[in-house]
């Protein structure tokens, strides 16, 4: 005879065991965020004014409204942009266009309806540079840019590259040749290294490069934006004492692109050898790498579902 207490303590149990291996996944951010403030000319809040957030390149709508304090946050939104925001209450209208997001971060957009000089001045926006010193930021960190991405190079395209570009990272060559990034001094096997979110990390810790593979396991032409953080106090921020290497993927839009790429290196285009033991220089061993690229997205559906795809 079957214990129908044991059968709901068995499904108790497997459901406490898939929420705990899904939690991991959620927890490093993958989204941006907006909020500000709307007031009347005179600075007083507006409540129920209606923000409306648009994403130029994939016509993705969000919507809000201002609460009673003028205020008016919206979380969720793609990283990057440009975004297109039009603020609307009792016929009056302010629109700000060009408008960036940072991965993990929130940008301030303030208005005044119906004052000129706010018109005038819409191109200033309020948290949408690369300051590591943000007033919404909780810890240090360094947002990199889908722009950054493609404008600096990376001779072994990987995202330790360009996580130096965060003064607070050194970047070194491991035993066996592969690239290990410390922060602080930390013991690289102290990072993490997350992509949409989930962990990449190498959790046996045996590699140097922090990651579970020899080389970085997704495209960094697939890459979209990275993050990286130090010292953060976000709880949504976890498993790591060093650095968070945080980055996502790219996404579709509603026109079609793509991209081809081909990358050679040999052992004519490496730097001599140094030899501590022996204080001398010796050439390197004869190699050759070759790596081919395609990238190739756009809509299934004009404005709601977009597919991207990369092989490397």
């Amino acid at each position: 005879m079957i214990n129908r207490n044991r059968i709901r303590l068995s499904k108790l149990a497997l459901g406490l065991s898939i929420a705990l291996i899904a939690a991991p996944a959620l927890a490093q951010n993958t989204t941006s965020a907006l909020t500000g403030r709307v007031s009347d000319t005179s600075g007083h809040p507006l409540a129920g004014a209606q923000v409306t957030i648009v994403h130029a390149a994939s016509g993705t709508v969000s919507q809000t409204t201002t609460d009673a304090d003028g205020r008016y946050i919206s979380r969720g939104l793609r990283v990057g942009g440009p975004y297109t925001i039009t603020i609307t209450k009792d016929g009056k209208t302010e629109k700000r266009e060009g408008v960036f997001l940072a991965l993990a971060e929130t940008a301030n957009i303030d208005a005044r309806l119906g004052d000129a000089a706010a018109v005038l001045g819409a191109v200033l926006v309020q948290g949408t540079g690369d300051s590591p010193f943000s007033p919404t930021a909780m810890g240090v960190g360094t947002s990199i840019s889908h722009q950054k991405l493609e404008a600096f190079a990376s001779i072994k395209r990987d995202l330790s590259d360009y996580a130096r570009l965060d003064p607070r990272v050194a970047r070194s060559t491991g035993l066996f040749g592969d690239t290990q990034i410390s922060v602080a001094g930390q013991n690289n096997r102290y990072n993490s290294i997350t992509i949409d979110g989930v962990t990449t990390s190498d959790t046996f810790g045996l590699a140097s490069n922090g990651l579970p593979t020899a080389k970085q396991p997704i495209s960094i032409d697939a890459i979209d934006s990275v993050q990286v953080n130090v010292s953060n106090y976000d709880v949504t921020q976890t498993a790591y004492i060093g650095a968070n290497v945080n980055a996502v993927t790219k996404s579709g839009t509603n026109d079609f692109h793509g991209s081809l790429s081909y990358v050679f290196r040999n052992d004519s285009m490496a730097g001599d050898r140094y030899n501590p033991t022996k204080d001398e220089f010796a050439s390197p061993p004869p190699f050759k790498e070759t790596t081919k690229g395609v990238t190739f997205g756009g809509p299934l559906l004009k404005d709601r579902l977009f597919f991207f795809a990369a092989y490397e």
